[in-house]
């Protein structure tokens, strides 16, 4: 069946045009933008319904379900825009993901965080765990913290044991806050983050694990805090928290985020593009090809015959063409199926003879390709007749008429 199937496949091979491998890009790319959404939002509940609704709709016009066809067309008609309503704040913060991702793409990341710097990280949040100080460190990722965060103090300063201590005292006027180590430096520090949205998950925590859990929610940053109730230490990524019970874990933890989504050993800029997230690429394209041959291919190509009237253009206003025949020809396309129906003949199908050169008299004219106009995704089969005859007139001279008593 396979070996069939592809054998159909190339023996029909000169229909599937430049255009095809355009229109499967297109989709290859709106599939893949679909996935990375679902992936940043977690919206998976919104897909499952749209892709009932539309899985619904299709079945119904093809097992023609008049009554489920009657209620589901009109519906569909609002999805988008209850779609764009309903997650329009996921859809803004995907879009700003997208293009903080998108501006990393043409310069080389910056390293947040060395080795050493890391081991001192994790010496430092367990010194202030052992002794119930509160604090949250947060690493960013791609996303551009500046535009869901708010206040703090710019320091530009480099990690150290003793920095970070004194910025968690107590007497400290920005221990309450949070601060961001990139560029293997504390660059900002009092930090206010947004809290995290699903109140009920984080009821029995504090406000401290509240705004870790939102910034790594909202962002694909990560972020370290350590309870001043509890002297325990956290993970937070992707809006979860995690207990840490040892420094050299939480050390590890820092090392493989700085190695899966900073770069530290794989090639940066363009070539990311390329290398990361094969899957949900894979995926995408699959996907595309799928779609192409349900919707596209299997209708199959088929020819369809057109009457098209002759016309001229560049006759001489001293001359009419008194008489033409045949008058109309016969026009027979290939192409798809679905392009052949939305044809419009008027507009897209024309056989025009330049009669710049045509004397008066009768003569006979060699009609070819050349004279017919049609879609550059159709492909001409027979045209007929190929000679026509006209019989071009001088046009009658006008003169006044002097009408007597």
């Amino acid at each position: 069946m396979a070996l069939s199937f592809l054998t159909n496949v190339f023996t029909n091979f000169p229909i599937f045009q430049v255009r095809d491998f355009i229109d499967i890009l297109i989709v290859t790319v709106i599939i893949y933008l679909i996935i990375a959404f679902i992936r940043q939002s977690k919206s998976f509940f919104i897909f499952y319904v749209l892709l009932s609704l539309f899985g619904i709709n299709y079945l119904s016009q093809v097992l023609n379900l008049s009554l489920t066809r009657l209620i589901f067309q009109p519906l569909l008609t609002f999805v988008l825009l209850f779609f764009v309503i309903v997650f329009q704040r996921e859809i803004r913060r995907f879009f700003e993901w997208f293009f903080a991702h998108g501006r990393r793409l043409t310069a080389q990341r910056k390293i947040a965080l060395s080795s050493d710097s890391a081991k001192t990280v994790a010496d430092s949040v367990f010194e202030m765990a052992s002794k119930k100080i509160g604090a949250i460190i947060v690493f960013p990722g791609d996303y551009v913290l500046e535009q869901i965060m708010e206040g703090g103090f710019f320091l530009d300063g480099r990690v150290s044991r003793p920095l970070l201590l004194s910025i968690f005292d107590s007497s400290s006027p920005g221990h309450d806050g949070a601060i961001i180590i990139e560029n293997n430096r504390i660059r900002k520090f009092g930090v206010h983050l947004p809290l995290a949205e699903k109140f009920d998950k984080f009821a029995t925590m504090g406000t401290r694990h509240r705004a870790t859990a939102g910034i790594t929610q909202r962002t694909d940053a990560v972020a370290i805090v350590v309870s001043e109730e509890r002297g325990e230490v956290s993970w937070s990524e992707n809006g979860e928290l995690i207990k840490i019970s040892s420094r050299d874990l939480l050390e590890q933890k820092v090392a493989g985020f700085l190695r899966e989504n900073l770069d530290l050993v794989t090639p940066s800029g363009w070539r990311s593009l390329f290398l990361h997230n094969w899957s949900s690429k894979l995926l995408s394209i699959f996907l595309a090809v799928v779609l192409w041959f349900t919707f596209v291919y299997q209708i199959g190509v088929t020819n369809e015959t057109f009457i098209v009237p002759i016309e001229f253009k560049f006759l001489s206003k001293e001359v009419t063409v008194e008489e033409i025949t045949p008058a109309k020809m016969e026009i027979t396309l290939s192409g798809n199926y679905r392009d052949l129906r939305n044809l419009d003949i008027a507009r897209d199908l024309k056989v025009v003879i330049d009669a710049k050169n045509i004397v008066e008299g009768k003569q006979k004219i060699v009609v070819g390709e050349s004279n017919i106009q049609y879609p550059p995704f159709l492909f001409l089969v027979e045209e007929k007749p190929k000679t026509v005859i006209i019989n071009v007139v001088k046009m009658a001279s006008s003169s006044n008429v002097l009408l007597s008593d």
